[in-house]
């Protein structure tokens, strides 16, 4: 059997502040990544630039890496699909039963 150095594609949890999402104006002006252990610091960061940025909206973004993800946050939220599995996973207890 051959060894393969492929690696498993992983998806990356983002929090973006966008004014005009979803339109031909749409521009980025933060896109953290982040997850459980920062994901209060990036909110927060996201919500400071929001307020320095007229107009804007902060949106979680779910994409295989910050190219994909600045396209993604110009769209505005990633699906439901995505981003609940970066917040409602199995408890431990229960992957042991």
């Amino acid at each position: 059997m051959a060894a393969s150095l492929g690696k498993t594609p992983q998806l990356h949890l983002f929090v973006a502040v966008v004014t005009n999402a979803d339109t031909d104006h749409a521009v980025v002006h933060h896109l953290g990544l982040t997850d459980a252990f920062y994901y209060d610091d990036q909110v927060n960061r996201a919500h400071d630039v929001k307020r320095a940025v007229p107009g804007s909206d902060v949106y979680l973004v779910v994409a295989g890496d910050r190219s994909a993800g600045y396209r993604e946050a110009l769209k505005g939220d990633s699906a439901d699909a995505l981003v609940n599995p970066f917040f409602f996973t199995a408890p431990v207890s229960a992957l042991s039963a």
